[in-house]
């Protein structure tokens, strides 16, 4: 079919802001600890991994939350966890995240589900899984705590566009909050969406379902090994299940969309690169129930969800994905591309930490680079020869307005970012909007910051300065081109149009 077009996917993207979903259901806690393999212990045949650093994420019904908020609605999380040091981190992560977790409720007693994934690498060779630890999987939450979830689900539901369950490890959906979110449906007109891993057929009334092929095989009793089994299936689950729309995610194979007002339509995977699966569902199933609120079709919903995780597969660990990052998705999906090395300062913070953990030195640059010319490009291959990689700061269109003055820049950001990514000595290339890249230069902590050398120490941005050289990073003042600028070649256009 048709892809969805680029202003009808902004329109959706757009539509998200101001919504306010509740998030209902089981909440995993990921920890990702990543080192290197150094020796094997003398008291036994056991690797030993020293480790360089630790991270957490949320998971389930957490990432689901967190992947609303990050799409620019209001997120609202309703879960069970222990009261435990791995409890607290977790709700930490998820203020972090800008999740509103008034409603998660602490159950003395209930160990926070956790899932440890540790990374290590050799000398000479890159960082692979090594171990995975999990807790015990929680059993049913008891009555007193399942009434509690349901008094906040039923004071949240008139304040709410939508409800999202969860259910990943059977948990906190029971059967009677399904019935009771299923009631709160009819009587407030929020949108409904389930999502489980064992218990599909208990998703009965909700606006959509979002299980993956083998959950959705699991429900029915059939093997999903073909298109026709798939087709037969979605129809299926609308009938026995009484719901109005279907996607069933079918991994490398993509989405099928089933609604009662159309379908089957099959979408194939937008995902190129696969690292990690972890939290493809929950991305799915934050983008589509967004996607209804905004006033998109179910398969609208699917072809946006279905970017969604193409991004999120392309990264490491549970993650989150932006609109941004779905435009550019789209971009790539359509054929009107840009460059792989156009980066968000949030890819570039995942890949920097990457390159870092294997001792590659990072050297960050920026600049308004309207129109290139030899004086850029002998400055930034001398900037590549700093550091073994090269970030490129790309001043955005109103940035370089308010610097440079109206009528600049004379080509927009995404021209200019595409040009400047195709030379050999740039390795990455970021747009900002704000007129200095210190908070940016903060998080990445780049191991050499460079200038031209029209700059001294003392007239570079003092602030930026100030961040480089208080994490130990390097400045590198380099040589001046004279007589080669955008703004001189400029004024020779203006003064050759005059004369003629």
């Amino acid at each position: 079919m048709k892809p969805i077009s680029r202003n009808r996917l902004e329109e959706l993207l757009h539509g998200f802001r101001g919504k306010r979903v509740l998030v209902v259901g089981d909440v995993y806690l990921y920890e990702y600890v990543w080192g290197r393999m150094t020796e094997i212990s003398t008291e036994g045949p056991v690797p030993v991994v020293h480790v360089d650093s630790r991270s957490h994420a949320p998971g389930a019904a957490g990432n689901t939350a967190a992947g609303i908020a990050a799409l620019g609605a209001s997120a609202i999380l309703c879960g069970v966890i222990g009261d435990d040091a791995n409890g607290k981190i977790l709700a930490g992560c998820l203020r972090e995240k800008q999740v509103d977790v008034s409603p998660l409720i602490t159950a003395p007693g209930f160990a926070t589900n956790t899932h440890t994934k540790i990374s290590a690498r050799g000398y000479h060779s890159a960082p692979q899984e090594v171990l995975r630890t999990h807790t015990v999987p929680p059993g049913r939450i008891d009555a007193a705590t399942e009434a509690a979830v349901i008094e906040h689900v039923e004071q949240l539901a008139p304040h709410v566009d939508a409800i999202i369950l969860v259910d990943q490890v059977s948990s906190v959906v029971t059967r009677r909050i399904v019935d009771v979110v299923r009631d709160l449906r009819t009587k407030h007109g929020v949108i409904t969406v389930g999502d489980s891993r064992d218990h599909v057929r208990d998703m009965r009334g909700m606006d959509l379902i979002v299980p993956n092929d083998y959950e959705a095989g699991m429900a029915i009793n059939l093997s999903l090994d073909s298109e026709p089994a798939i087709e037969r299936a979605g129809e299926m689950l609308m009938g026995c299940q009484n719901v109005q729309n279907v996607i069933i995610t079918r991994g490398k194979d993509g989405m099928s969309a089933f609604s009662r007002n159309g379908g089957p339509v099959h979408l194939r995977t937008c995902a190129q690169d696969v690292f990690d699966v972890t939290g493809a569902g929950d991305t799915v199933s934050a983008t589509t129930a967004l996607c209804l609120l905004a006033g998109g079709s179910v398969i609208e919903a699917a072809q946006v969800g279905n970017l969604a995780a193409g991004v999120a597969v392309s990264k490491v660990g549970t993650v989150t994905v932006s609109p941004d990052e779905i435009l550019d998705a789209h971009a790539r999906y359509t054929g009107l591309a840009a460059s792989s090395k156009i980066k968000t300062v949030d890819e570039l913070k995942g890949i920097v930490d990457a390159l870092r953990r294997d001792g590659v030195k990072i050297a960050w640059t920026n600049g308004c680079f309207d129109i290139l010319h030899t004086g850029h490009l002998s400055y930034l291959r001398k900037a590549r020869q700093t550091a073994d990689v090269l970030i490129l700061g790309v001043s955005g269109d109103r940035c370089v307005s308010r610097l440079k003055g109206p009528g600049r820049p004379i080509n927009k950001q995404h021209e200019r970012a595409e040009l400047l990514a195709e030379m050999e000595c740039i390795d990455f290339v970021t747009i900002f909007e704000e007129d200095s890249p210190a908070e940016i230069i903060a998080r990445l902590r780049p191991d050499v910051y460079v200038k031209g050398g029209d700059y001294t120490i003392d007239t570079i941005n003092q602030v930026e300065r100030r961040v480089v050289e208080g994490y130990g990073g390097r400045i590198e003042l380099l040589g001046h081109v004279d007589g080669k600028s955008t703004t001189t070649i400029i004024s020779k256009i203006i003064q050759g149009n005059h004369a003629g």
